[in-house]
């Protein structure tokens, strides 16, 4: 084997002619062609400026350009570099699909965000303005702030959510195990939604013994209670019901969260625990977010070594249910 076996480059060596005269190992597993040498470069590979690329190299200069590739019938983005060495032409192709598609994720990821930033700075900016109009009511000023108030919420949320993702994605959040009261948690994480329900008029239901305990990361299972319940009230109709249910059964304590709105499509269930995915329903509903949610939730549910499972009907609502294991303390996973 030689050094330019172990290359991540695909190289071939060509005459002025374009017979290919040597190759590495890269071209034939990572670029996945197999041929003799005895063929031209021409007959295997082509790219839209391979003219160009020769023609350059002919006369001394290097030809470097990202662009298509064909490998027989494989296309694949590629960083090509061409030049010559004394008599031999140096085809030199980098493999740059993944990382156009990161760098396209990333446009994307910066296009969402400052959307969803701009949206409720946007309004928070149009309230402070009419505030500061001397001739409305002190009533008037205080829904003003009230409204302001709940889309800083709305901001908050989304960096909560970015930057706990990215921690959870870095493998930097370790959990810490303890006794949890169910009853208890699910108040709380009420609480803190109870903007939300006011907004539409929905009244969370629990039904969780006030005794039920469940030892796992109590941050965590609130976390993903309220990420479901917020989902779970943004996709409700006005004037509706949310249940939050818990119970213990053998060896897992199950906690659900139950409504009654728009539902999910059958063939967008599998997707819905994506990054940045959003089903149909986001967009009949007007429901803001990113889709990072549920994202979230299914990585604390790995954290916490819980399964979740969701079953819903379009336009009948949804229920999500997370299964939580029971182990041991020394049993569980830190």
């Amino acid at each position: 084997m030689r050094i330019i076996d172990f290359v991540n480059e695909g190289i071939i060596s060509t005459d002025e002619h374009l017979n290919i005269i040597d190759h590495n190992e890269t071209l034939m597993k990572k670029f996945k062609l197999s041929f003799q040498k005895s063929v031209k470069i021409t007959d295997l590979i082509s790219f839209a400026k391979m003219n160009v690329a020769f023609e350059s190299a002919m006369k001394g200069s290097i030809f470097t350009e990202k662009l298509p590739v064909y490998f027989g019938t494989n296309r694949m983005e590629c960083k090509t570099t061409v030049f010559k060495d004394d008599e031999i032409i140096e085809w030199i192709f980098e493999d740059v699909s993944s990382m156009k598609m990161l760098e396209s994720a990333k446009a994307d990821f910066v296009s969402a965000v400052s959307h969803e930033f701009m949206t409720p700075l946007g309004i928070i900016e149009g309230f402070l303005t009419m505030i500061k109009d001397p001739e409305i009511s002190d009533e008037t000023k205080s829904d003003y702030t009230e409204r302001s108030m709940i889309q800083l919420k709305r901001l908050e949320k989304l960096v909560d959510q970015l930057l706990s993702l990215s921690e959870l994605e870095m493998g930097s959040y370790v959990p810490h195990f303890s006794l949890v009261n169910l009853h208890q948690m699910a108040i709380e994480a009420r609480e803190e939604m109870n903007y939300r329900c006011k907004s539409k008029n929905i009244e969370v239901i629990l039904e969780i013994p006030e005794t039920l305990f469940a030892y796992t990361d109590g941050m965590a299972l609130y976390r993903i209670t309220t990420n479901l319940l917020s989902n779970a009230i943004k996709y409700s109709h006005e004037n509706d019901k949310v249940k939050i249910i818990a119970s213990e059964d053998g060896g897992s304590v199950i906690l659900s969260v139950q409504d009654n709105g728009i539902g999910i499509k059958a063939d967008e269930l599998l997707r819905i625990f994506e990054r940045f995915y959003r089903a149909t329903n986001a967009s009949e509903t007007g429901a803001k977010g990113m889709g990072l949610g549920l994202a979230l939730v299914k990585h604390l549910c790995d954290i916490i070594n819980a399964r979740i499972e969701v079953n819903s009907r379009y336009t009948m609502g949804s229920t999500f249910t997370v299964f939580i294991p029971q182990k041991k303390p020394e049993e569980n996973k830190i």
